[in-house]
Parts: C-alpha cells; structure tokens; sequence
C-alpha cells in the first residue's frame, strides 16, 4: 500500500504522550472491541485497532507511522501494511506454491520416474491454492475494513490528524468520521 500524509498541529512530543496513553494495556481491555493499541520506538509508532470479539482476524492490518517535524505541526507519514509474521507466512506460502508450479513444468521427463512429463493438470491444485490464498487475504482485509477506519477516526481524534492530498501542505482534508465503526 502507498503512503499516507498526515498533518497535525500538535508538536512531536505531544503526538508521543497521546499515543503513550494507548501503550502497555493490561487485562481485558486489551481484547475490547475498538480499543487501540500503540508500540512506539523512537518517532517510529504503530497503531493496532482490536475488532468484533467473534472475528479475530489475524491479517488485520496495522498501522506503521513515524512523526516527523515541520514548520506548522507535525507531520505523520505511514502506511497499512500486516504484520511482518503474517507478510513473512504470506512470502513463504505463495513462494512455496510458485516452487510447486516451477518444478512441476520444468523437471526433465525421466525425473518423474515415469518418462514422461505430469500433464498440465498436475498444476490445477496449486493453482487452486494460491487462488484460494489470494481470495483469503481479501476476504481478511474486507473483514478488517472497519479495523482501519477506527485507527483513521482514531488519529483524527487523538492526534488532531488531516489527512494530506496533494503536494501541497495546504490542501488537507479531514480524516474523521461521523462515528467510529465497530
């Protein structure tokens, strides 16, 4: 996924004692529906938002940000990205399917113990397989679509953060919604 601009009016630090609040959460109200939670390094941060209890959804994605200062605020740059588990299962799933198809088509014939080539149907599991991985991921993401909104209503909120577009400073929109989704 591309960037994502945002600004603010508050100073780095105060970007850094809001989202302070939302680290270390102990108990049950980590597992709360819409609670956010933050892990910060530095000025490098990332913001996970918790769904519905019925749908744990472990390709939900976070958001990775970092602060950096401008004359008029602070700026925050980021991106929705998953996990770096679930990107470094997904890198292994889909390259070990491509393996898969890769030596299916390109062993030599006397190799398959049987002289003779596997016939393209051979592939068709495979194939399957990753279409059926590719289909999860999106499934996975369309669930975590209101996970997303909560961390975007969520930074309008409690960093006070407008959305940029363009490449202008002074064009911004605003980044909140009416009411955070569930």
């Amino acid at each position: 996924m591309s960037a994502t601009i945002y600004t603010t009016d508050l100073t780095k630090d105060e970007c850094l004692l809001r989202l302070q609040k939302h680290t270390g959460r102990g108990g049950w109200a980590r597992w709360a529906e819409g609670t956010i939670a933050a892990k910060i390094r530095g000025d490098r941060f990332r913001l996970f938002a918790w769904g519905p209890a019925n749908v744990r959804n472990s390709f939900a994605p976070f958001f990775y940000g970092r602060f950096e200062v401008v004359a008029e605020g602070t700026r925050i740059r980021g991106r929705f990205r998953f996990h770096t588990i679930i990107r470094g299962f997904l890198v292994v799933w889909f390259a070990g399917l491509l393996a898969g198809v890769a030596l299916i088509l390109l062993l030599p014939p006397p190799a398959w113990g049987s002289g003779r080539p596997p016939s393209l149907f051979a592939v068709a599991p495979i194939t399957g397989m990753t279409l059926l991985g590719v289909g999860f991921v999106r499934l996975c993401r369309w669930f975590a679509r209101g996970q997303m909104e909560n961390l975007r209503y969520f930074m309008a909120r409690e960093l006070r953060a407008q959305l940029r577009v363009g490449g202008s400073p002074n064009q911004t929109l605003q980044a909140t919604a009416a009411t955070p989704r569930s």
